[in-house]
């Protein structure tokens, strides 16, 4: 039986305005590279503006329906290149430390 890889979701969320931008990575192990997870918030945050507000960067496996989220106190603090490679580092290792059966994992770890 093969399992079809639905990869993870890299998402970002403003609090207040209920906006959010996300993106699919079916190979999520190239987000560990700081130069690739910065870019793709960047990539996530650039239709965002109002920096004095709550947003939260969420990472998600599609196979199983695992997520986990960080907030960030502003704009500014979560484009912030050391901190946004350490927050999707984290909430990979976060997400990929739920999956029980490596039978199912079908992400490319």
């Amino acid at each position: 039986m093969t399992t079809e890889n639905r990869g993870y979701s890299l998402a970002v969320s403003h609090s207040s305005k209920r906006e959010s931008k996300e993106k699919i990575w079916l190979k999520p192990m190239s987000l560990y590279v700081p130069d690739v997870a910065v870019e793709a918030v960047a990539e996530l945050t650039s239709g965002f503006s109002e920096n004095n507000s709550e947003y939260v960067l969420t990472v998600t496996n599609n196979n199983n329906g695992v997520s986990v989220d960080k907030e960030f106190p502003s704009l500014d603090a979560l484009k912030d290149p050391l901190n946004a490679a350490d927050a999707v580092k984290e909430l990979i290792n976060i997400v990929r430390g739920y999956e029980s059966d490596e039978e199912t994992n079908v992400c490319g770890w």
